[in-house]
């Protein structure tokens, strides 16, 4: 039965909430309530007995009143939508607490008594469905002893024209640079290399160089910084910021405004490329140069045990003796630094990625191809590339 009563209490407590201003809100609401009682299956005698004084008061309310089911139908949504709002208003201000909680749950089961006239509208039940999960999200958050996320937790972007961004035209796509023509909600027209496009704000990321003043916001605190470096692999981008009072952490993008761009800052130090992809084509960076082919390691003796294939994704070497790595490190000098060179931030991801490599290499105590790879790493971050 406590299964059973728990079905139909949400719409029974509104209506009580409500009554003695809202009467013909709780008419509804307890209506909402015997109409999901009647679908019980094997209902118990109390949940029959209750659903039988709900209706005596429906009764009761309807020989005094009249219904027009069209204006009581909006009559019901606006109040809905108001309840939404104000528990939205304290949520998007960062002052959400149990009672915002509440205010939501009761703005999504509203909502729902909503769907006796009819399916709800796009909006109507995109705010029915975002109402019940923020009044979980925030008793969550409480439960756990942490300040509830402000709204969604989808960053909003505010993009105006002329602001420089990053485009993420499509999931497998080098980002390339922009500038925001225009912007209305969470959609911006961007001028791109290849042509005007519009895109959705979760495309699109604040374009900061390394080297650029920031101030780090989080939590009611701020402190000034400098970005080190921007990861671009990932998406959105994370931002390696160098605080003041010292140490260093990785943010997002709504943590950090830019105050100052470093001296040497221009459209191409990002070397982002200008061939757009799918709609605006994206290539791969021109610094990127293609991995060595694989080693292949050679046939095992007939009395060996059979090695195991590699992962995926690990270079596949051969271990064989060979002089010392210091050695083979002599004969190749390491590349000078060009001065007054800074590497694009491209270039510093590929430089990564060959330094990951070398890695591998390493593991495999193969030391010449982890050489060759660190070279190539020393090679993006000292010189120009042709």
């Amino acid at each position: 039965m406590a299964e059973q009563r728990r079905a139909l209490l949400p719409f029974l407590q509104r209506a009580e909430e409500v009554q003695k201003v809202e009467p013909r809100i709780a008419y509804y609401c307890r209506l909402y309530a015997v109409e999901e009682g009647l679908k019980l299956q094997n209902r118990e005698k109390a949940i029959d007995e209750l659903l039988f004084s709900v209706m005596d008061k429906l009764e009761a309310y309807k020989s005094k009143n009249k219904l027009d089911p069209e204006e009581d139908k909006l009559h019901l949504e606006g109040f809905a939508l108001k309840i939404f709002d104000r528990a939205d208003r304290v949520d998007r201000a960062g002052r959400a607490d149990m009672s915002t909680c509440k205010t939501f749950y009761a703005a999504s089961v509203f909502m729902e008594v909503c769907t006796q006239f009819g399916a709800l509208d796009e909006d109507l039940l995109g705010k029915q469905k975002y109402a019940a999960w923020k009044a979980a999200d925030i008793r969550k958050a409480i439960r756990e002893g942490r300040k509830p996320t402000v709204g969604s937790g989808i960053v909003e972007k505010n993009y105006g024209p002329g602001d420089k961004v990053l485009c993420k035209v499509d999931e497998g796509s080098v980002p390339v640079e922009g500038a925001v023509l225009s912007s209305m909600d969470n959609t911006f027209m961007v001028s791109l290399p290849g042509g005007t496009m519009q895109l959705k704000g979760n495309q699109l990321a604040l374009r900061v160089l390394p080297g650029s003043a920031v101030t780090y916001s989080k939590d009611g605190k701020q402190e000034e910084g400098k970005v080190v470096s921007v990861d671009v692999t990932v998406w959105p981008p994370s931002y390696d910021v160098e605080k003041s009072s010292g140490g260093t952490l990785g943010t997002e993008e709504q943590y950090i405004t830019v105050t100052a761009e470093p001296p040497q800052a221009n459209l191409d130090a990002l070397n982002v490329r200008d061939e757009p992809a799918a709609g605006v084509p994206v290539s791969a960076p021109a610094s990127a140069q293609p991995p060595p082919p694989p080693i292949q390691p050679p046939a095992p003796p007939a009395s060996a045990p059979h090695a195991q294939d590699p992962s995926p994704g690990v270079v596949n070497v051969r271990v064989e003796p060979s002089p010392s790595p210091r050695a083979h490190a002599q004969a190749t000098p390491a590349p000078k630094v060009v001065p007054g060179y800074v590497p694009s931030l491209l270039q510093m991801n590929d430089a990564q990625r060959q330094a990951k490599v070398a890695v591998s290499s390493l593991g495999f105590q193969d030391y010449k191809s982890a050489i060759d790879y660190l070279q190539r790493a020393l090679a993006l971050l000292t010189s120009p590339q042709t």
